[in-house]
């Protein structure tokens, strides 16, 4: 008992020890370089409890799996017995006629004591217990499935919330870089109304314009606040404030699968659909297993046993007084209310209700797929014009402000330019940050996301 105590706590301060370094390591590069997507990801598989559940299920339909096959082997079984029987006293005479006397012995109970072994094996049963082997297959592949869609869950919320990030950091630079100018126009709007160049009312559009953007970097920080609070629980780490910062890569645009590219990979890759797939395997081997129950059973059995009154007399009596029996039993179902039928019906509407399901579920995912690929082609479009926009934006409020300087242009003009600037930088974020997570969403559902980011076990 101590030494399993001992071993518990070892393995609880490993665990403790391990999250410590995971937090730790991540602590350690990111105020300089950030940490990249890979890195959270990582740290999600190895830390998330979904995973860890996953594999425990899996775990469970190995177990399930090396007990099905139990119906398949002998059934080996040792017993003994001991008793007394009580009764009335009873007298009982005994002669000896060599020499002519008598003995009267007075009894009111008999001891008896028995041992034996027995052999049993189903020697068929209308192959319900290869069925239940097949059913066990089935399950623990299923099982498999089913970690392998926790696992894609987890690597797409890292990307969705790491990207979510990365968007809210790029946010709040925007932000504070629409300050910065706010503030260089108000510096300068100044000086030349200190001068009696402009109105005043170009210093106050100028003042009210910065009061503005310091709000919306305000409004950014705590956006980016929430952000990493997101992504650490998506990793499955604890939030204790430490800081945390995606680094930023550039867009390119993917690749995109053809319409017959994506049924394929549905049809071999998705977990969910292979999940149906299996169910159908499943409703066809429980439909033969109700029909197996219709069949005959034999049996056959092996038994050795030896009785005594006590324990001498019966290790005697397993040496030279024992008994050997064999058996061979039929068993042939004729009437059982019509519970048979109607369990053999059931499995085969159950069967034909995977089948069902099935095809509803394809058809629904193909959708998805075709909707999710349309959008990126739009996309791939959309973002080569929308970074054209920033730099059109850049350069014509850098012209403004020229202009302004010299006198040729008011402060709407300005203020104008810098509103479309900050326009065009939003919307471009949101655009490339959309087409990651779309990005990301159809590999979830052609189920290669788990491939991209699969990560190997030390």
């Amino acid at each position: 008992m101590k030494s399993q105590k001992m071993v518990r706590k070892l393995s609880e301060l490993f665990c403790v020890k391990r999250k410590i370094f995971l937090i730790l390591s991540l602590l350690s590069g990111l105020f300089a370089q950030g940490y990249g997507l890979v890195d959270c990801i990582k740290i999600a598989l190895e830390g998330k409890k979904t995973i860890h559940s996953a594999e425990l299920g899996v775990a469970s339909a190995e177990q399930g799996l090396k007990g099905s096959y139990s119906g398949l082997l002998p059934s080996l079984s040792a017993s003994t017995s001991t008793g007394r029987t009580q009764f009335p006293e009873r007298e009982s005479i005994s002669y000896d006629f060599d020499n002519l006397t008598s003995d009267t012995t007075v009894t009111s109970h008999y001891d008896n004591m028995s041992a034996g072994i027995s052999l049993s094996q189903t020697l068929y049963n209308g192959g319900r217990s290869w069925n239940q082997v097949k059913q066990a297959k089935s399950q623990l592949e299923i099982a498999k499935l089913n970690q392998r869609t926790t696992k894609i869950q987890v690597i797409q919320n890292v990307i969705q919330s790491y990207y979510g990030l990365l968007k809210a950091q790029q946010f709040h630079e925007v932000a504070v870089k629409n300050l910065e100018m706010s503030d260089q126009q108000v510096s300068l709007v100044k000086k030349q109304y200190d001068l009696g160049v402009v109105k005043r009312t170009d210093l106050l559009k100028a003042e009210v314009a910065q009061g503005q953007a310091k709000v919306d970097v305000l409004n950014r920080q705590t956006n980016l606040e929430n952000a990493r609070r997101v992504l650490f629980n998506d990793m499955g780490l604890q939030d204790f404030g430490q800081p945390i910062t995606a680094v930023e890569d550039e867009w390119v645009a993917p690749p995109i699968p053809t319409s017959s590219d994506i049924l394929e990979l549905l049809k071999t890759r998705n977990p969910n659909l292979l999940i149906s797939q299996v169910r159908i395997n499943l409703g066809e081997v429980s439909y033969k297993m109700a029909k197996g129950m219709r069949l005959p059973s034999l049996n056959s059995s092996v038994s050795y046993s030896a009785n005594g009154e006590n324990s001498e007399e019966l290790m005697d009596a397993l040496k030279d007084d024992w008994s050997l029996g064999m058996n061979l039993s039929v068993s042939v179902p004729i009437y059982t209310g019509n519970s048979l039928s109607v369990q053999q019906h059931q499995t085969k509407l159950s069967k034909q209700q995977s089948e069902y399901d099935y095809i509803t579920l394809l058809n629904d995912l193909r959708v998805q797929g075709e909707l999710i690929r349309k959008t990126l082609e739009n996309y791939s479009e959309i973002i080569p014009l929308n970074q054209a926009v920033v730099a059109s934006a850049e350069e014509d409020l850098k012209l403004v402000r020229e202009r302004y300087s010299l006198g040729s242009a008011t402060i709407l003009e300005v203020l104008d330019a810098q509103v479309s600037l900050i326009r065009s930088n939003s919307t471009l974020i949101n655009t490339i940050h959309d087409a990651r997570i779309q990005k990301a969403s159809l590999k979830a559902l052609l189920g290669i996301l788990d491939l991209e980011y699969q990560i190997e076990e030390d």
